[in-house]
């Protein structure tokens, strides 16, 4: 039986990781300042480090500009650790914790659930066999929590990495490069709300788009050289749901397919110690490839990110 303790207690938490343990409310614990029924707090991370026994697996829920030192703070204790995504935010602070992970002989894991789905898989194997024109990936969301830390005024903790580690995983996974990338919009007041990029790499075609305060959109659509389209909606969405994926020729829809997704937060918490020990280590390059992405285009951009 696992024994979980939550750093962080927002409404990410309290919606979806909690109600995905699976666990009695004895092997959870949570590092917060907030009162939680039924649940033992801790408000402290150093109380709990020095306390608690060593076959309890931390999960990193901070901002993500606290990702960072708080990750290193537990794996330097001698505790597995997963992190939500993005799991830091540049290659030097991944280098240092991945050196430090294996030092110690601990997994960190990051909580990138989408590789874990039916869907993902399937995409894999339509990429295999066949020739791609263009790839447009779009992730939008209606509002935004003002206490939660995506209301604070910079880079770090914007859309850019929020929403951003998605699309640019999942490129950095296929083995695709944006260093000729072209941003065409973003949002013009000091809030980065809206991010548009096209690239191109070994002559396919990117668009990407993020949006906050805008409709809920989450797809991936693959144009291939065969004039077939395959539009994969809820693509990076994470809960239990049944998904679509629909199937256009010549711009007439053809079919649709329905999967069945279980919940994946669920799905990765169920994985044993050994497993996401060999997954963190498979991790290392795709994270590391996506960050130096998302660094490029931060330096593109003329926002603060004090």
């Amino acid at each position: 039986m696992k024994k979980i303790c939550i750093v962080g207690y927002g409404l990410h938490v309290k919606k979806t990781i909690i109600p995905s343990l699976n666990l009695d409310n004895k092997n959870i614990k949570i590092i917060t300042n907030k009162r939680v029924e039924s649940i033992e707090t801790i408000s402290d991370i150093k109380i709990a480090l020095k306390k608690l026994p060593k076959d309890y697996i931390f999960f990193n829920s901070t901002p993500p500009k606290f990702h960072y030192t708080t990750t290193k703070l537990i794996l330097s204790s001698g505790f597995n650790v997963i992190v939500e995504k993005p799991l830091c935010l540049n290659v030097l602070q991944l280098e240092k914790l991945h050196n430090l992970a294996n030092k110690n002989k601990l997994f960190m894991f990051e909580n990138m659930m989408y590789f874990y789905s039916k869907q993902f898989n399937y995409l894999k194997k339509l990429l295999i066999k066949k020739k791609i024109n263009k790839i447009d990936i779009k992730f939008s969301i209606p509002d935004i929590n003002k206490k939660s830390f995506r209301s604070e005024n910079n880079l770090d903790s914007s859309l850019l990495y929020d929403m951003g580690c998605y699309p640019f995983s999942l490129i950095s996974f296929f083995g695709f490069d944006n260093k000729k990338l072209k941003i065409v919009y973003k949002t013009k007041d000091k809030k980065l709300n809206s991010l548009k990029i096209n690239f191109k790499s070994k002559k396919i075609k990117f668009e990407i788009i993020l949006s906050i305060f805008q409709k809920y959109e989450n797809f991936i659509q693959v144009n291939f050289k065969d004039n077939s389209i395959y539009k994969l909606n809820h693509f990076f969405y994470g809960k239990k749901i049944q998904k679509k994926i629909y199937i256009f020729k010549l711009n007439k829809k053809v079919k649709i397919l329905k999967m069945n997704e279980i919940n994946l937060f669920k799905k990765i918490f169920n994985y044993s110690n050994k497993k996401l020990l060999a997954l963190s280590q498979e991790q290392f390059f795709v994270i590391k490839n996506y960050l130096k992405k998302l660094n490029i285009i931060k330096k593109k951009l003329n926002y603060s990110s004090n």
